[in-house]
């Protein structure tokens, strides 16, 4: 197709039009992924996601979908398994009984009995930890990796606080340091894959498009 007036010429497929060509235009009142054409500044793509010129556009999960995301997850992963544990305590108990109607019995009593038990305690997990994380993340006022770690943590201690000091303490340090560590292997992960994306240089592309037309 041809290009608009003053001297715009043919676009390439595949190429930037000749934004010149439009008048003196700024930029970076249009785009910032547009708008960065310094020298000195390189625009580097998001790992992941869509990008949003305002803030307000990007939309989020609610706290309701996150609970009802968590705990659903959490509820099929921890029946899985303990049908899983069920059967292989099943399959134990049961390999000393005459036939196999009287195994067979043994294995569904062993997945019901701690299939259940798994679920619940999983479910539970998991709606303490959702709640605790968004009430930490208004109280901070803040959206950051510090949020699901104390939520991680006061997950482990509202779930044993009955249970006694030591368990209590125990369970509180392990959800802290597991949550860290997950949320470091995340950011490790993001350093890496940023690390890999060459920079992007607007007006470099932009003068090859200018050239090409």
């Amino acid at each position: 197709s041809r290009g608009g007036g003053g001297g715009g010429g043919d676009i390439l497929p595949g190429t930037l039009p000749d934004l010149q060509a439009f008048g003196e235009i700024d930029l970076k009142n249009i785009s910032p992924a547009i708008g960065v054409v310094s020298n000195e500044v390189k625009y580097k793509p998001m790992s992941r996601g869509n990008e949003y010129l305002f803030d307000e556009e990007e939309r989020e999960r609610s706290f309701g979908e996150h609970l009802v995301f968590y705990c659903g997850s959490s509820y099929i992963t921890g029946v899985a398994a303990g049908v899983a544990m069920g059967m292989v305590e099943g399959l134990q108990k049961g390999q000393n009984l005459p036939n196999s109607r009287l195994k067979l019995n043994a294995v569904v009593n062993a997945c019901s009995k701690r299939a259940p038990v798994f679920g619940s305690n999983l479910g539970v997990l998991a709606l303490m930890f959702t709640t605790s994380e968004r009430i930490t993340r208004y109280v901070r006022d803040s959206d950051d990796t510090l949020n699901p770690i104390i939520g991680a943590a006061s997950t482990g201690f509202m779930f044993k606080c009955t249970s006694g000091l030591r368990a209590c303490l125990g369970w509180t340090l392990a959800g802290g340091v597991g949550m860290t560590l997950i949320t470091l292997t995340g950011q490790v992960h993001n350093f890496l894959y940023r690390s890999r994306i060459a920079d992007f240089d607007v007006r470099s592309v932009m003068s090859s498009s200018t050239q090409s037309s």
